[in-house]
């Protein structure tokens, strides 16, 4: 937590740097958790740092069940309080979507939806924000289809290095999610396109339910089955690692011989990367709430994001870690240096003078990133210069 101090002398600097927004009220704000895992637990660490220096009141409540209808019935017992937040913050989950953001509608509470594409048959149904539904604000995802696709890639450039690749082919075997994840269905159809496009040959997709132990399980048939696997494919970290587990079991040399990626930029991941066992892990989207709870706070203040995105809706690009970088996303992932930064810095409310043409959730991203691995360069340019084309 920040020092009175430290606090005070950042509220007084900002008298000089522009007028502050009407005050008002504290916007009280409750996020729905899908699970507790690793990641979702990083996702609600960050949103806490945010929140502290916003000054928004945030209530963090986890699905334990990690299923889409405790999900729906978490959002149904927030709704029922007497005392509603003004802000629900969710993922949005197959099946449940447009149910919790009708009752949310209904109950007068407005919605921000992040981290997961919004479902097809959610948006077949009740459209994109503000379109039906007046209460529902926008919507913020990173390009799950393309980091499906640049996983592709990455694996098939570092097979041709190693010369892993025949001529004909990378053979690869993948590991994706849940059926009722849209993060997993994106990731999967930018894996698909890929492999069709590029050298890749995909011998099978299992679904391993976010899971290490099943990711494990299901791996060490799979290289049983396919000997001549030469990259595995893995929509997420935690099944990334259960897949060298399985490699190792298997008498294969994780990074030489079979090349695994994955998605998250968990702490562990990093540290496979760093020895050389896990070639890459993309990441960045554990700040997705951070930057939902920033356009919320700007909202709530009278500086709604509309001229940000005339649809409401942001999408980013995820990053990868690699041996080259994994100490700069260390730093990035401590939680010491969330509390560091000052995120009054990027909110348009509180700094009249940032313009809405010089932001993106890709430049925002950015500008997150740079604070937090404390590149002095990047930190001390004026957050109204405008992102390089």
């Amino acid at each position: 937590m920040k020092s009175f101090p430290a606090r005070f002398l950042i509220g007084f600097l900002l008298l000089f740097t522009g007028p502050l927004a009407d005050a008002g009220t504290r916007p009280s704000v409750v996020f729905l958790s899908p699970d507790d895992s690793r990641f979702w637990q990083l996702v609600a660490g960050f949103m806490e740092a945010v929140a502290e220096d916003l000054e928004v009141d945030l209530e963090v409540q986890y699905d334990r069940e990690s299923h889409r209808f405790s999900y729906l019935r978490m959002a149904k017992d927030v709704l029922s309080r007497e005392e509603k937040p003004d802000y629900l913050l969710f993922m949005c989950k197959e099946h449940v979507t447009e149910s919790m953001l009708r009752l949310a509608d209904g109950a007068g509470v407005k919605t921000f939806t992040f981290n997961t594409d919004v479902p097809d048959a959610a948006r077949a149904s009740i459209g994109m924000p503000r379109t039906v539904l007046s209460g529902w604000l926008g919507h913020l995802s990173p390009d799950n289809i393309a980091a499906g696709r640049v996983l592709v890639t990455l694996l098939g450039k570092q097979a041709e290095r190693l010369g892993l690749a025949s001529v004909r082919s990378v053979p690869m075997v993948a590991l994706s999610g849940t059926l009722d994840s849209s993060a997993a269905k994106d990731r999967d159809r930018g894996l698909l396109a890929a492999a069709v496009q590029q050298r890749s040959e995909l011998l099978q997709l299992v679904y391993a339910n976010w899971s290490r132990e099943l990711a494990r399980e299901k791996t060490e048939v799979l290289l049983e089955r396919y000997p001549n696997t030469v990259s595995i494919w893995s929509a997420s970290d935690g099944m990334a690692l259960g897949a060298i587990e399985a490699a190792r079991n298997a008498g294969r040399t994780p990074g030489k011989d079979l090349l695994v990626g994955g998605v998250d930029w968990q702490p562990e991941a990093l540290e496979s990367i760093r020895q050389g066992e896990l070639l890459v892990s993309l990441g960045r989207h554990f700040m997705g709430g951070g930057l939902a709870l920033l356009l919320l706070h700007d909202y709530h203040h009278g500086r709604d994001f509309g001229d940000m995105s005339p649809d409401y809706v942001f999408r980013y690009q995820l990053e990868p870690a690699t041996r080259d970088n994994a100490d700069q996303v260390e730093r990035v992932m401590t939680s010491s240096n969330w509390q560091e930064a000052d995120f009054r810095r990027f909110s348009r409310a509180l700094n009249p003078g940032l313009r809405a043409q010089d932001f993106s959730a890709d430049y925002l991203m950015d500008q997150f990133t740079s604070v937090l691995r404390r590149d002095r360069n990047a930190a001390s340019m004026p957050i109204a210069q405008k992102a390089p084309e």
